[in-house]
């Protein structure tokens, strides 16, 4: 079903269902901890190809969805009362976080998720290839943000969960290698519950 297209009237309560599960995607986008601005475009989307780095694991995340590693150096944070995100911090801002919200009724194609994730957070980020994660696809969108931060951001709607991973690295601290290596370690390292 594409969300805004006109349904019967016995479809009322899905449509408002789907309706309610966009918005809690969007929900999720915004309680995300990217601030996205900036003017940079993003990288070579074939760059977790090219990587030769490799990313060592740091500490163990685990959230209702899943578990990871976050990045070595890295410590975990405390949610804060402002977002729901289970997160690990790092060097010069670095940060990973993972939001998970209840999504109400049926969730969207991956695509349609992948779009109504880039119209949370702006043009400065673009579609990157869908992923599999553990035997679950999950979008990917990726930008550069004004502080000298970049981010990738992954996402899917899993069991009735709206599920939002970003991987927020500074340019000053990871070249574009060393950020496709760290991409690569935490998806690696990922398990859904």
């Amino acid at each position: 079903m594409r969300l805004g297209t006109a349904l019967p009237a016995r479809s009322t309560t899905r449509s408002t269902r789907a309706r309610l599960g966009a918005a809690a995607l969007g929900v999720t986008l915004a309680l995300g901890a990217t601030a996205c601005s900036g003017e940079d475009e993003p990288s070579d989307p074939d760059a977790t190809a090219q990587a030769t780095e490799t990313a060592e694991p740091g500490p163990e995340v685990e959230a209702e969805t899943a578990t990871f590693q976050a990045p070595s150096g890295f410590e975990l944070g405390e949610p804060s009362k402002k977002s729901p995100a289970v997160i690990a911090t790092g060097p010069s801002g670095a940060l990973v976080s993972l939001v998970e919200i209840e999504f109400p009724g049926e969730a969207p194609e991956i695509d349609r998720q992948q779009e109504i994730a880039l119209d949370g957070l702006g043009e400065k980020f673009a579609a990157e290839d869908v992923v599999e994660v553990d035997g679950i696809e999950m979008w990917h969108v990726s930008g550069k943000e004004s502080k000298g931060n970049y981010a990738d951001v992954y996402g899917a709607v899993v069991d009735g969960t709206s599920v939002r991973l970003t991987i927020r690295l500074a340019d000053a601290e990871y070249d574009e290698a060393e950020r496709a290596a760290v991409n690569e370690q935490v998806l690696a390292s990922w398990s859904w519950a």
